[in-house]
């Protein structure tokens, strides 16, 4: 007895599911961009308020920084206070304690520090307009 194997030719197809291809619609693909473009405004806005604050805190580790400086260096000179108004920012960039004077004399946003002497009790002070409108908001 003889086996009869029966072959099946390209045409047919056994249990095979045709597959319909479908494309994506113009309206999806903007869906899909207005998502994007929102989450990526959301992050934006968090980020920039991010900045902020990373300048403020720059600005007052500066400040404190600065004014250390230079009431160490009045109580070594106190003759110093007197031309101070005028040389400080010398003081800084020739100080050894002092890497990098330009970050250091400059607040957060890269405007200059202020300085006032309070002539009264000698108080040295330093003070950034940045910084107190960041915080007046």
């Amino acid at each position: 007895m003889k086996k009869v194997i029966k072959r099946r030719t390209s045409n047919q197809t056994l249990f095979k599911k045709v597959k319909s291809k479908r494309m994506i619609t113009l309206m999806e693909m903007m869906v899909v961009i207005f998502l994007i473009g929102i989450i990526t405004a959301v992050i934006a806005y968090n980020y920039q308020g991010t900045l902020e604050k990373g300048r403020a805190f720059k600005t007052e580790q500066g400040i404190d920084r600065v004014e250390t400086i230079l009431n160490l260096r009045v109580a070594e000179d106190p003759d110093l206070l007197q031309h101070l108004d005028r040389d400080w920012t010398e003081i800084i960039r020739n100080d050894p304690l002092v890497k990098d004077p330009k970050a250091l004399i400059n607040d957060g946003w890269g405007q200059p520090l202020k300085l006032e002497i309070n002539r009264e009790t000698n108080a040295i002070q330093m003070h950034s307009e940045k910084l107190n409108l960041y915080k007046r908001k």
